[in-house]
C-alpha cells in the first residue's frame, strides 16, 4: 500500500495536482505573460517564465509539458492514476488554451532541464553596400526565439572574425571534454558532424569569390578592423 501512495504523489501527478491546488493564481501568472506575448514584448515574456520556473520548478514544468502537449506526460500521468480517471482533457484544455505560449515556454524549460542559456540561436539577415568604401556588409540580428540578443552591421571579413572565434572555441570545448574522457550523447554527435559538413561546403563554395588582388588598387586604406565609419 505504502508503494502505491508513493506512486501517486510522484510527478507528474504531483505536478498535476499542486497545479489543481492553485489553479487561479497559476491563470493569473499564465494570462499576464500570455498579455505580454500579445503586446511583442519577448523579453518580459522570457523573464517572466524563467521567474515562474525558479519559483515553482515542478509546477513550471508540469503547465511547460501540457502546453507544448508532450504525450508522454500524459501516458506517464495516466499510469499513475491506475483505476482512476486521469485529468487528461482537462489538462488537454489547458495547454489549448495558452498555446501562444508553446515556443516562449519550450525554450525556457530547456534552459532549466539542460542548463542552457537564450537557446536555439537565429539569425535574421539582409544585405548592405556602400560604394563609397567598396565595402558589402552583412546586417544580422541574433535572436532566440522571438527575443532579440544582440544585431551586427559588419564587413564580411568582421563576420568571418566572429565565425572563426566560435568555431575555434567549440573546437577547444570538443578538445577538453576528450582530454577530460567525458561522453558526449550521440545526437550531438551526429548534429556537429553535420554542422561541420555545412561549414566545409559553404567555405569551399566562398572561396571562388576570394580573388586575387585586382589589377587597380581601389582600395580606401581603411583597416576594416578598426574603422566604424560606415556602421
Amino acid at each position: 500500500m505504502a508503494a502505491t501512495t508513493d506512486k501517486m504523489t510522484e510527478p507528474p501527478r504531483s505536478w498535476v495536482e499542486q497545479f489543481y491546488e492553485s489553479e487561479s493564481e497559476v491563470r493569473g501568472v499564465l494570462d499576464d505573460i500570455r498579455e505580454a506575448h500579445l503586446l511583442g514584448e519577448y523579453e518580459a515574456v522570457r523573464e517572466k517564465l524563467r521567474a515562474f520556473g525558479q519559483a515553482e520548478d515542478g509546477l513550471f514544468r508540469a503547465i511547460a509539458l501540457i502546453v507544448i502537449d508532450v504525450e508522454s506526460f500524459y501516458t506517464d500521468l495516466a499510469a499513475q492514476y491506475e483505476d482512476e480517471t486521469p485529468p487528461t482533457e482537462e489538462l488537454k484544455a489547458l495547454g489549448s488554451e495558452y498555446s501562444r505560449l508553446a515556443d516562449p515556454i519550450e525554450l525556457v524549460l530547456s534552459e532549466r532541464m539542460n542548463e542552457f542559456q537564450n537557446p536555439q540561436p537565429g539569425l535574421r539577415r539582409g544585405f548592405r553596400y556602400s560604394e563609397d568604401t567598396e565595402l558589402p556588409r552583412l546586417d544580422y540580428d541574433l535572436y532566440s526565439g522571438d527575443v532579440e540578443l544582440c544585431q551586427f552591421i559588419h564587413p564580411p571579413s568582421q563576420a568571418l572574425v566572429l565565425a572563426q572565434s566560435i568555431v575555434n572555441s567549440a573546437h577547444m570545448l570538443l578538445e577538453r571534454v576528450d582530454a577530460n574522457g567525458d561522453p558526449i550523447a550521440q545526437t550531438e554527435r551526429d548534429r556537429i558532424a553535420t554542422m561541420h559538413d555545412h561549414l566545409t561546403e559553404e567555405l569551399t563554395e566562398m572561396a571562388a569569390y576570394i580573388e586575387s588582388s585586382p589589377e587597380e588598387d581601389t582600395s580606401t586604406g581603411l583597416d576594416p578592423f578598426d574603422d566604424h565609419s560606415f556602421y
